[in-house]
């Protein structure tokens, strides 16, 4: 499994370039925002476990190589890794959820919808929209896939459900790697690093190699992951899986995430990672459905 899988490693001057304003007042890290919006006028700031965060430059999304060598291949259709559109710009969705209230659902993050643009508003707090009244959310064609029911960008979670139209087909599997096979509520120490996996569609990472790994020198907060690895706006929203397929949460800030080092594992990173666990059982209080992650095989 691992020798197909690449760790790729891009300089923290790089991601901070591509992340981050250079602008005075701006320090990493950064949302890893949607592609496309407009940058707001003043700079807002961002954290993820009360580390603080800076703003973006707004930068265009880069086009996909008609010939693309083997693992980095477009990602197209409603699933993990594939491009969601909303009125802020674009983002990746993350894991599919089925819902007791017969529905389909699909997860981004928060801040690709809630907000005027991608990189302002900092915690904007939590909404809910009932069905047919919420935003649209469009694929990479700019076709209709359903509505936002659910937000929330409010430190440390960041993360969106969308309500899938009844007549779209869904596939459970991230392109690529596969899975999930599972919620990994792990907390492993410095002594257990965890490789840790994404389909994302970032500016320049995501038309090369949308495909991409990092490393957690452990994981100990419930709340939050931090990783070495490369992300770029875009990303945002991406469903993370550990290396055995189990869903770790979503790619939500890009930069350098400064943190505590101990035997409880390192919580320092380039990659924000958003965990899963807590952000589906508050989207399911207010949503007053049960959500049942959809898996699939690691390929």
């Amino acid at each position: 499994m691992f020798a197909s899988r690449t760790v790729v490693a891009i300089l923290a001057t790089v991601i901070a370039l591509l992340g981050c304003g250079s602008g005075p007042g701006s320090t990493p890290p950064a949302n890893a925002g949607a592609t496309g919006a407009r940058a707001p006028a003043s700079g807002a700031k961002w954290t993820l476990g009360g580390v603080p965060c800076c703003t973006l430059i707004a930068v265009p999304a880069a086009s996909i190589p008609a010939a693309a060598p083997v693992g980095t291949e477009t990602c197209p259709g409603v699933r993990p890794g594939a491009i969601v559109v909303s009125d802020v710009g674009q983002c990746t969705l993350n894991f599919l959820f089925q819902g007791s209230d017969g529905r389909g659902y699909i997860g981004t993050a928060g801040h690709c919808i809630l907000g005027t643009s991608p990189i302002g508003g900092g915690d904007v707090g939590e909404k809910s929209w009932a069905p047919g009244t919420g935003p649209a959310a469009r694929d990479s064609g700019g076709n209709r896939i359903g509505e936002f029911a659910y937000a929330i960008l409010q430190d440390p979670k960041d993360f969106s459900l969308i309500r899938l139209d009844p007549q779209v087909q869904a596939s459970a599997g991230m392109c690529h790697f596969g899975g999930p096979t599972g919620v990994n509520n792990d907390r492993p120490g410095l002594t257990q690093p965890v490789v840790l996996e994404w389909f994302g569609n970032g500016i320049v990472a995501g038309s090369t190699v949308p495909a991409r790994s990092a490393i957690a020198v452990g994981m100990p907060s419930p709340d939050h992951v931090f990783a070495q690895g490369a992300a770029t706006p875009g990303d945002s929203g991406s469903g993370v899986i550990s290396s055995d397929g189990r869903a770790v949460g979503a790619l939500v800030t890009v930069g350098v995430h400064t943190g505590s080092l101990g035997l409880a594992g390192g919580d320092a990173g380039l990659v924000g990672i958003t965990r899963l666990t807590p952000q589906v059982e508050r989207a399911q209080q207010v949503l007053g459905a049960n959500l049942v992650l959809q898996s699939a095989p690691v390929q």
